[in-house]
């Protein structure tokens, strides 16, 4: 019998080069501001930053619209409004999950092609109400803005967003893992590496703490319990934080002595 490789087609692609060109494309859009121009680019340090309002909970979900890039013009968005709907629609997530429903602490519009400012700030606005934001913090929306379009494409739209969505992937991971993990299953493989069962308990309690922290603040539409133990207790008013911070104030003013110039 003949074992050489099969040769494939030319042109046809396999499922992982579907796969692999969704996850370039999406790391392409997401880069674009240090390799393009544009009039709101941006920075990978602000999507830190204004992505992730609690510690730990860093995990974005990704989506990408347009999701084919066949050279096809009948398989392109008709109208540039219309990628702001795809993205938040379970069909265009790069992850197997169904944002609809869910809380978005934050969320990341990123642009390219031929638009302006107004036509991205006209549709956040549009999809705006369709979202379930965090109370206090329901204008967490990103916007960047590149002028050079994807090859062959006219416009293209990337989405981030920190979204609740993500616990039931972590729920599902947890509950593999602990399957697994109850009869050591594969664990010989980590322990030649020098894993041992303190870093694999320390692993799973760490997975269930995230999976927490996210179901926390679906359910109360506030910041994870850890969190404000972590600052002392919840937040204070407006009014009684002023107060305290004004009697800080008069306590180092009362204690400064100020030093002769030499």
């Amino acid at each position: 019998t003949d074992k050489r490789p099969r040769q494939r087609p030319p042109g046809k692609e396999s499922a992982y080069d579907r796969m692999n060109s969704l996850v370039a494309h999406m790391l392409n859009n997401l880069t674009s501001s240090m390799r393009f121009e544009g009039s709101l680019n941006l920075d990978l340090n602000e999507i830190t930053m204004n992505l992730v309002p609690f510690p730990k909970m860093h995990f974005l979900l990704p989506a990408l619209s347009p999701m084919s890039f066949k050279k096809d013009a009948r398989l392109w968005p008709r109208r540039f409004d219309q990628v702001f709907s795809d993205v938040l629609s379970p069909e265009y997530q790069l992850l197997k999950l169904n944002p609809k429903g869910s809380t978005y602490m934050a969320t990341a519009f990123l642009v390219r092609g031929d638009a302006t400012i107004a036509d991205v700030t006209r549709n956040v606005r549009r999809v705006k109400p369709s979202l379930r934001m965090l109370p206090f913090n329901d204008d967490a929306f990103k916007i960047g803005l590149c002028r050079t379009p994807p090859l062959g494409q006219p416009y293209s739209l990337t989405c981030l967003s920190n979204c609740t969505a993500s616990r039931h992937l972590f729920t599902s991971i947890q509950t593999q893992l602990t399957r697994l993990y109850s009869k050591r299953a594969h664990f010989h493989h980590y322990e030649r590496y020098g894993v041992g069962l303190e870093e694999m308990d320390s692993a799973l309690h760490c997975l269930q703490e995230i999976a927490g922290d996210y179901a926390h603040v679906e359910t109360h539409q506030a910041a994870p319990p850890r969190v404000l133990e972590g600052l002392g207790g919840p937040p204070l008013p407006p009014s009684r934080y002023a107060e305290q911070a004004s009697g800080r104030v008069m306590q180092l003013l009362q204690s400064w002595q100020p030093r002769p110039l030499i």
